[in-house]
């Protein structure tokens, strides 16, 4: 549990919150006791450092709880926009709300991010990174390193030349979720890593299987990284574009295909019906 969950369980947000009063400490007490019910393991620093920010770092803490995407994801929640009133705005630095969380709330980030870049979640770091400019710098330099290291995997996996069925663990190079994530780091290291794993996908190392399984849709994906070298990032656009035309003519080839199957088939089945209906007309 964190200072903002402790903040949400204790009721302390009312409508038109713009300070904090002497109850709300008390709530903060009253249920601290409550959680410690459940869990008589939790930490005494818990209701000290809400109690701390709530007389120290006021400001701080209400821009937090009229933000919705920091409260909903320190609290936990998933309340409405309705819930966060534009009236309600609070005049703070942004170095100050980073320090802030920096103080107290860094442990949740940092287990988000590990928990997320284990379940190849992408896609959800990717949506909270909407307040990167609120996070801990020392969260996000993690985060980078942890992208370098599932670059590296891939590269690896690769090098191994496994069979289809044992690369499950890097099919998130198919998916833009993994590109849209590494764009938010772009780097001349992050540019040389993306080379990386198009060249050696792209090589005669590796084995057809898995260039049927992976290429064109990593192709389409891959364009979707924003690349500070110019080459490297009209090389992927391209890439993107040439792929997607390709689909795009093959998938309709298919479906012309499979149409005319579908009204010969049907008509052999008229035919037949039709002789049928002949037959027993004879009868």
């Amino acid at each position: 549990m964190n200072i903002i969950e402790l903040f949400e369980n204790a009721g302390i947000y009312r409508e038109n919150l713009k300070e904090f009063t002497f109850d709300d400490t008390v709530k903060v007490q009253k249920q601290f006791e409550i959680e410690r019910t459940q869990n008589p393991n939790l930490n005494p620093s818990l209701q000290s450092n809400l109690i701390l920010a709530i007389n120290e770092f006021p400001k701080e803490l209400l821009f937090i709880s009229n933000n919705r995407i920091l409260y909903n994801f320190f609290a936990k929640k998933n309340h409405s926009r309705n819930r966060f009133s534009s009236d309600n705005n609070v005049s703070v630095g942004l170095d100050a709300v980073k320090s802030f969380i920096e103080r107290f709330l860094t442990e949740e980030i940092d287990s988000f991010f590990n928990q997320k870049m284990e379940q190849n979640r992408f896609d959800e770091i990717d949506d909270f990174l909407v307040i990167k400019e609120y996070l801990p710098q020392k969260s996000l330099q993690i985060l980078n390193a942890k992208l370098f290291e599932k670059c590296d995997f891939v590269l690896n996996k690769l090098d191994e030349n496994p069979p289809v069925a044992e690369t499950i663990s890097i099919n998130f190079i198919r998916h833009r979720s993994f590109y849209d994530l590494l764009t938010h780091f772009s780097s001349p290291a992050i540019d040389e890593k993306v080379k990386l794993i198009y060249a050696k996908m792209t090589s005669t190392l590796v084995n057809f299987g898995i260039k049927s399984e992976f290429l064109n849709p990593m192709m389409i994906s891959m364009g979707n990284y924003k690349a500070l070298d110019n080459d490297l990032a009209s090389t992927l656009k391209f890439n993107k574009d040439q792929t997607t035309a390709n689909t795009q003519r093959t998938s309709s080839s298919s479906s012309s295909a499979i149409s005319t199957g579908g009204m010969i088939a049907l008509a052999i089945i008229v035919i037949r019906l039709i002789l049928l209906m002949v037959r027993c007309s004879n009868t």
